[in-house]
């Protein structure tokens, strides 16, 4: 049995709760409600009966990796199926700044046809941003659903691109 350790911190764009085990992150999500019910989530996620602790120094040091580029290592430690670790591990390929489709995605993972099977994996990606599902939206080029709203979804991307952007001009 896995112990998690997990802890909230503040980042630019709200509240974040972060759990890992010792082989490292399992969980990241953004606090749109009740810390408890979020807590009970992870238990649920990970086994009634995984012990957890505190720390929210840890869960800021990854915060600040994450959303301010302090260096360090952010090891991964997800459960899913088969499909739908493939499909998290093509949204890792991603590029930093850029967006993707549902159907890139599909076909990067060399599944094509399995658009809807893949939002739905999307859509289970239990670590935000790190695994950066946020980069995916429509072919049409609408943003589609993100689990914390299409304003943080908005907000994401633009923050990435005004990054990207800087780093093109030197700044």
């Amino acid at each position: 049995m896995d112990t998690i350790v997990y802890g909230f911190a503040e980042t630019r764009f709200g509240p974040i709760i972060v759990a890992r085990t010792p082989q490292g992150i399992c969980d990241l999500q953004f606090l749109g409600y009740d810390r408890m019910r979020v807590i009970h989530e992870l238990g649920v996620r990970w086994g009634k009966y995984t012990p957890t602790t505190q720390d929210d120094e840890m869960a800021a040091k990854v915060a600040g990796i994450v959303f301010e580029g302090k260096k360090g290592d952010l090891p991964l430690y997800v459960k899913g199926t088969d499909f739908q670790l493939k499909v998290w591990n093509g949204l890792l390929k991603i590029p930093f700044g850029t967006t993707t489709t549902y159907q890139t995605v599909a076909e990067s993972i060399g599944e094509p046809k399995a658009i809807r099977s893949v939002a739905a994996a999307i859509l289970e990606n239990p670590v935000a941003v790190i695994i950066p599902c946020h980069r995916v939206i429509h072919k049409d080029g609408t943003l589609g659903e993100y689990h914390w709203g299409q304003d943080l979804k908005k907000q994401l991307i633009n923050w990435e691109k005004t990054i990207v952007e800087k780093a093109e001009k030197g700044n």
